[in-house]
């Protein structure tokens, strides 16, 4: 009877390391994957302000917020309006955005869907911010339909 349970106590500790060390494994290679899709996001907003607005600012971006999932690649960028020396409209910037990626051989997960969605736009206190989605994975793809769902809901 007590090898049963030095047995059972083995394979509770085996099972628990397993999924110990296989949740690590899977969150370090989510964090790798958003840091990527952040720097080539970063680069695809940069590239399109600079060729829209004729500015060498470098902007970052901050992760929007986690709450519709880890893994999303939605990324935030905010900067004052006025520093934009002519208009900038969230149309000619969707298409400068695609440009981008037609130039670096970018592909979105379904083809014919576009590799970066401006998912949101405007501004407050003079300061404009600009939500970026890069369709690299299925959980990007559903944000974006749910915010489409929920602008139509809330349109009618």
């Amino acid at each position: 009877m007590r090898i049963f349970w030095v047995c059972l106590i083995a394979v509770i500790i085996v099972i628990g390391l397993y999924v110990a060390i296989h949740r690590i494994l899977i969150n370090r290679a989510t964090i790798m994957l958003r840091n990527r899709a952040q720097q080539v996001t970063d680069g695809a907003v940069n590239t399109g302000l600079k060729k829209i607005l004729g500015w060498d600012k470098t902007l970052a971006s901050q992760l929007v917020a986690d709450v519709w999932g880890k893994g999303v690649l939605a990324f935030e960028y905010h900067f004052d309006s006025k520093d934009a020396d002519k208009e900038l409209d969230q149309e000619q910037f969707g298409k400068a955005l695609a440009e981008y990626a037609d130039q670096q051989n970018l592909t979105a997960i379904r083809p014919g869907k576009p590799v970066f969605v401006v998912t949101d736009w405007w501004k407050y206190e003079g300061i404009l911010h600009i939500d970026v989605a890069y369709l690299l994975n299925e959980s990007t793809v559903e944000y974006v339909s749910d915010l489409k769902r929920l602008d139509h809901h809330d349109k009618n």
